[in-house]
């Protein structure tokens, strides 16, 4: 029987996997290669495209060797990514600048400018995003004013998909699940917005043909067939966003899913079968890699990112016995929070050691450990930054709740903190409705060869190919007793916050930030 293979090219901010997966989403091998950022100035955050070239061919010669596949038995080739990086691109395809990542933050003026030429309720209402140097119009705005020379010679704007699905087969397409993360697209008529573009002054026609996602674009052209490992016809899918592929990695597909991503931030989705927009902007709107469906999604910045700062700063303890065991000295802080109760004796985390995303995107709000005394050793502080975490996770998803048709029935996680067996059945507990994990962290690659196998008409459609390729462990249920504590946690949090807020507090401290 002839063996047919799909082959994800997941292209995220450090680095770059190819990973090559069977018809049952069995991963069958991966190759990964990190790329450097550049940093011009402490707020610009900037890459070189041919490096995410270089990767991919190199990747995929690796993954291909590795288990010994034979290039002749990929079916479909597709694309996910970090998403709103952008690269400007000649009529050849080459790179004009170094592409501007998501990261960077040189956009404040450009994101007053479109706060006063255009208002922030219509940015939400065409768009569904919130006014953010994180979304592309305003790198592509800086370019235009910063780089005329460059500008007049951009033929296409590109996201990291676009150019390497370019690279691939010579097309320029986006799907629509990266442009909704442009600050340019109508996600209402999954076009782009000629209100927008024309008040911004952006030339529609520099943006790539937007597309479904799941959808043949092309295929491997002879030419990169000369220089790759790949084969010369093979077909070349749409992809989609890396937190929308998670989500279809992840099953959440269907009404009452959300799909919660825990690595240095969180992202969290909820599925939407119709558009819904947050008119209070706590959370934003996108386009699915579902064709035609909706998520909500609330980003959070610092999350596991806390738990690394404090294994950094006060684990040293717990690195030199994970040193000498050959352990994880995560699995160690864990282990030791385990032994703490449930409110961690009263102390109490708040995440926010880089500003805040959703719901409160304030950029001056800073972390909290509040309730120490004498008594208190690491261990409560490791879990109140568990339970911190997962708190300030249940108030995005009060916000979903409020917005969506149905209650949320079931989360579904995945990422580096999904090791923890204690953070799962907090997570759990302080949601209050069952947790699922997935039992593969690369859900990003799995959405997409999701993705692939619908395209290349391998499942019938998304719903089919997730039945049979998402892999999940059982339910973790929630414990009620524990519900309720953290319940009442959850108030003191909130207040905490507003406290803080209210009476200026972020302001006054921010004038001693160096």
């Amino acid at each position: 029987m002839t063996k047919e293979y799909l082959l994800v090219i997941d292209a995220g901010t450090t680095g770059l996997r190819t990973i090559i997966y069977d018809s049952s989403g069995n991963q069958i091998s991966l190759a990964y290669q990190e790329y450097s950022s550049k940093f011009p100035s402490p707020v610009m955050v900037e890459q070189d495209a041919m490096d995410w070239w270089k990767a991919t061919k190199e990747t995929s010669a690796r993954a291909f060797k590795a288990k010994d596949i034979t290039p002749e038995h990929v079916i479909a080739i597709c694309v996910t990514n970090q998403r709103e990086t952008i690269v400007p691109v000649d009529e050849n395809g080459i790179p004009l600048h170094n592409a501007i990542v998501w990261q960077d933050r040189r956009t404040i003026e450009e994101c007053e400018w479109i706060n006063n030429k255009i208002g922030i309720d219509t940015i939400n209402r065409i768009t569904g995003l919130t006014i953010d140097p994180y979304f592309s119009a305003s790198k592509i705005m800086w370019l235009k004013k910063h780089k005329p020379e460059i500008f007049k010679k951009t033929h296409k704007i590109l996201l990291v998909h676009d150019y390497l699905e370019m690279k691939l087969t010579d097309v320029y397409i986006t799907d629509w699940s990266n442009a909704s993360r442009t600050m340019l697209f109508d996600i209402g008529k999954n076009e782009w917005s000629k209100q927008l573009t024309e008040k911004l002054e952006i030339p529609i026609e520099i943006m790539p043909k937007a597309v479904p996602s799941a959808q043949k674009i092309g295929e491997v052209t002879k030419q990169v067939e000369k220089e790759t490992s790949f084969v010369a016809g093979t077909p070349v899918i749409s992809g989609g966003g890396d937190q929308q592929c998670a989500a279809v990695g992840l099953g959440v597909i269907n009404t009452g899913r959300v799909k919660i991503t825990t690595g240095t931030g969180s992202f969290i989705l909820a599925h939407l079968d119709s558009l819904i927009r947050d008119e209070k902007r706590r959370v934003v709107t996108s386009c699915h890699a579902v064709p035609g469906k909706y998520v909500l999604e609330a980003s959070m910045f610092t999350t596991g990112s806390v738990l690394r700062y404090c294994r950094d700063t006060f684990g040293d303890a717990e690195k030199q016995e994970a040193e000498k065991k050959g352990l994880d000295p995560y699995d160690i802080l864990t282990a030791e929070a385990n032994d703490a109760p449930v409110g961690s004796g009263g102390v109490i985390v708040i995440p926010h050691f880089m500003g805040v995303g959703a719901p409160y995107w304030n950029s001056l709000s800073r972390g909290v450990i509040l309730g120490l005394t004498l008594g208190h050793d690491k261990k409560y502080i490791v879990r109140a930054i568990l339970e911190g975490v997962s708190l300030e996770i249940k108030k995005n998803l009060e916000v979903f709740n409020e917005l969506m048709p149905s209650s949320i029935a079931e989360v579904r996680i995945t990422g580096g903190a999904t090791r923890s067996d204690l953070w799962n059945q907090i997570q759990a507990d302080v949601y209050g409705i069952p947790v699922i994990k997935g039992l593969t962290e690369e859900t990003t690659a799995l959405g997409a060869a999701i993705l692939a196998s619908v395209g290349t008409s391998l499942y019938k459609n998304i719903q089919e190919a997730s039945d049979a390729m998402s892999k999940l462990s059982p339910k973790i249920m929630p414990n009620k007793k524990n519900h309720e504590k953290y319940l009442d946690l959850l108030k003191i949090h909130k207040q905490v916050y507003e406290i803080l807020d209210s009476n200026g507090i972020y302001e006054k401290l921010s004038s001693y930030s160096t």
